[in-house]
């Protein structure tokens, strides 16, 4: 058949350029395929539902623009959910580079809603020194932090002065890529002071920190880009996570398409001989 000796000898660049398109156009058309929604998704979703209006919401942005592809969709979700409900953001890091990222995020979102820095939220940028500087943390922000990523004086923005100790949480919600990042936040946060402590990691990450969810020190996870997808799906946000979902889903397709191409390709040829 002149078909499948064709196929045989397609140039390769034509596939590089299917795959290619097939990566290009779902980002710029979504096709809003559906995201079956996970447990431990949802439970960072509840979660957030419970805490009253005006409530603290810690985020830890400890990732970098290696893993910003993941992380950054997850980001922007959860602090547009925050946003929804009216609970005060306060964000830091463990990363020098992930105090950046979601300070973008935050500027972003907070545009959005109106909110205004120093009453709805505020960043405090990096802070090095892994778990001793959580456990000083948590007993008296204050000995740790005593100015935003901006160098203003903490005790003069008001939801500055209203955090002192790991009391004035109602949760921890962290965007890990390694280490420092979750562990830290679950062993010496969790722990010591008993805050709720949700995550979201790379997918590659994602399946260690199972028994943390089944123990309970863990309230909830969002794993990779479809966790951050899931999220947008909960919240109604068409945002990068849904978009790239739909392209790994066609990419996907795509590549099981041609491995069936393939052998049937190779059956034939052995029929032929």
């Amino acid at each position: 058949m002149k078909i499948i000796e064709s196929l045989a000898h397609l140039d390769r660049r034509i596939i590089f350029l299917l795959v290619a398109l097939a990566v290009i156009i779902p980002m710029i058309v979504p096709l809003n395929l559906p995201v079956d929604i996970t447990k431990p998704v949802k439970n960072i979703y509840n979660k957030v539902e419970s805490l009253p209006r005006g409530s603290v919401v810690l985020i830890s942005t400890d990732y970098d623009p290696g893993s910003e592809a993941e992380l950054y969709p997850a980001t922007e979700a959860f602090i547009e959910h925050c946003f929804r409900k009216d609970l005060k953001v306060y964000m830091m890091g463990l990363w020098p580079a992930g105090s950046e990222l979601g300070n973008i995020a935050l500027n972003k979102i907070a545009k959005v809603y109106n909110k205004v820095y120093g009453e709805d939220y505020i960043n405090v940028g990096y802070r090095p020194g892994g778990a001793v500087m959580l456990l000083s943390m948590g007993r008296n922000f204050s000995d740790v932090i005593k100015v935003d990523y901006q160098g203003i004086p903490i005790d003069s923005l008001p939801l500055g002065r209203r955090v002192k100790t790991a009391r004035d949480l109602s949760m921890v919600m962290t965007f890990s890529a390694g280490d420092p990042g979750i562990l830290h936040w679950i062993i010496y946060f969790h722990a010591r002071y008993g805050v709720p402590i949700c995550g979201a990691t790379t997918a590659i990450m994602a399946p260690q920190q199972y028994p943390y969810l089944s123990s309970g020190q863990l309230t909830g996870l969002l794993g990779g880009l479809k966790g951050a997808a899931e999220y947008e799906t909960l919240v109604d946000r068409k945002g990068r996570g849904l978009r790239g979902m739909d392209s790994q889903s066609i990419v996907h397709l795509l590549l099981v398409g041609f491995i069936a191409l393939g052998n049937v390709i190779l059956l034939y040829q052995r029929r032929k001989k």
